[in-house]
């Protein structure tokens, strides 16, 4: 077997895009070239995308690092400081208390929070307002007082007290 080539180049593809944080990626396509390195414009916005994820800043060029959901200036986060305000606060005064608090907020935001508040309560009216049934979101005790109820008096007595009731529903 032919023994691979141990020597490293001087920097290695990612390196290079690191090091032109604010520079485009044709200026650093070209820098790469001139080093050497063949790289594509994809290749460059997967590096940085990689790096935004990872929270790394650029390593030559600075740049803040991606940093945790901010905090308002009493330690809350904003959801908090929103949840703060009744649903039936208008959105406009919300953002309003929120600059005067030094929290920079959209009414979109406070929109976004208010909708994501309650998501089991939400689910529970859409099924309402499509027109679901009731019967066919039964609370999971109905069922389990049926099936006592059902052993208790006898499986043919509850069939012939479920026709009865399947008859008065077709009428």
């Amino acid at each position: 077997m032919a023994k691979k080539n141990s020597s490293k180049p001087a920097m290695t593809k990612s390196d290079v895009i690191r090091s032109m944080p604010n520079a485009s990626a044709g200026d650093i396509i070209k820098k790469a070239k001139s080093l050497g390195l063949e790289l594509t414009a994809n290749h460059v916005y997967a590096v940085r995308a990689i790096d935004k994820r990872r929270g790394r800043p650029a390593r030559l060029g600075g740049g803040p690092p991606v940093s945790a959901p901010s905090k308002t200036p009493r330690g809350r986060s904003k959801t908090a400081f929103i949840r703060a305000f009744t649903r039936d606060t208008p959105a406009a005064t919300v953002v309003a208390e929120a600059k005067r608090a030094g929290v920079k907020i959209s009414k979109a935001y406070v929109y976004r929070v208010r909708a994501l508040e309650t998501p089991m309560a939400q689910s529970s009216k859409l099924g309402r307002r499509l027109g679901t049934p009731a019967a066919s979101r039964p609370d999971p005790r109905s069922e389990q007082r049926l099936t006592s109820l059902a052993l208790e008096i006898g499986l043919m007595r509850a069939n012939l007290l479920l026709d009865r009731v399947r008859a008065r529903l077709r009428k």
